[in-house]
């Protein structure tokens, strides 16, 4: 896997699902909103004064790309550099201290602890980073429902995964 992400090319699959998604969507169950704009790279740098953690390379050019996205799947938001500190990044970080303490997700032996990077507005639904302590790996990124719903190798192969559910979701609502 090349170390170089097409974001253009991966924002508009996103793009192409979630339209297909809002054309299924005959009883608006969802919320359909665009990308955000992208950030600059002091927005980018940041966020690490407030996660205590390095930003992750592939997030960090994602959102230099798109400054979050709301509503990617369903309600579930993935935090812009604006959301972090926010009440939506706070109430999300404790519910994932608390799902940590009881051992409900593992870490990857490389990570100290997670970061919020996406929550629901409605829901439990968490997306949540792993705080790499060795650097130039990437972060495991995993979706947290009340437990592990699914783990992801990276920021790119969890956006992949979004855009993939995202078409599943739009099948299902056919």
């Amino acid at each position: 896997m090349s170390d170089v992400c097409d974001w253009p090319e991966l924002l508009r699959e996103m793009e192409a699902a979630k339209r297909c998604l809002a054309m299924n969507d005959g009883d608006g169950l969802w919320r359909q909103e665009p990308r955000q704009p992208p950030a600059t790279p002091e927005q980018v740098a940041e966020i690490a004064m407030v996660t205590c953690c390095a930003v992750d390379p592939e997030y960090a050019d994602f959102l230099l790309h798109s400054n979050g996205w709301p509503a990617i799947l369903q309600d579930i938001d993935l935090f812009g550099t604006a959301d972090f500190g926010t009440l939506p990044y706070v109430e999300a970080k404790e519910l994932l201290h608390i799902i940590e303490t009881e051992g409900d997700v593992r870490l990857a032996a490389n990570s100290s602890h997670l970061i919020p990077i996406g929550a629901s507005r409605a829901d439990i639904d968490i997306f949540a980073m792993s705080c790499a302590s060795v650097p130039g790996r990437p972060a495991v990124v995993a979706w947290i429902a009340g437990g592990e719903i699914e783990r992801y190798s990276s920021f790119r192969e969890f956006f992949r995964g979004m855009i993939a559910e995202n078409y599943a979701e739009a099948e299902s609502l056919k």
